[in-house]
């Protein structure tokens, strides 16, 4: 008997609406002629940041922080220079204070690589984890999150 996925399917193209295009650098693959493994780590966080830090977007206030706290990542198939590709983002679920994304690489339809993140609001003065404020709760909802 197996068991029922956990949540949604993060390798389905289908399930995002935030893109962000990149391209494999030379210096990203390794001795085997692949993108190496931790490049993918950089890949991701490169679009997180640039998706939710968009000024226009107003996620963080000053004085306001994302710490990630943990990263799950599963690859699928090999990555080679020289290649565009893109990084699909959803959000998964969110609680008081942390929230999870999902996020996976794709040229064309192939999926690639996958990451969940789970990311702490955090107030930078203090480096406590604080509420996730109602405009950071909007915006996951509207991206596929829901609560935990």
């Amino acid at each position: 008997m197996s068991e029922a996925p956990e949540g949604p399917n993060l390798a389905d193209r289908a399930g995002y609406k935030l893109w962000f295009q990149e391209h494999v650098r030379y210096s990203d693959v390794d001795h085997n002629n692949h993108v190496n493994h931790a490049v993918f780590l950089n890949y991701f966080e490169t679009a997180r940041v640039s998706i939710t830090r968009k000024p226009e977007l107003g996620l963080l206030e000053p004085g306001e922080n994302f710490n990630v706290v943990r990263v799950e990542v599963d690859y699928k198939a090999e990555l080679r220079f020289p290649g565009n590709f893109e990084i699909g983002m959803r959000g998964l679920k969110y609680g008081r204070s942390s929230f999870r994304l999902g996020q996976a690489v794709f040229q064309g339809d192939k999926c690639l690589c996958t990451e969940e993140v789970v990311l702490v609001f955090m107030d930078r003065a203090t480096r406590k984890s604080k509420p996730l404020s109602p405009k950071l709760i909007d915006w996951l909802k509207e991206h596929g999150a829901t609560a935990s």
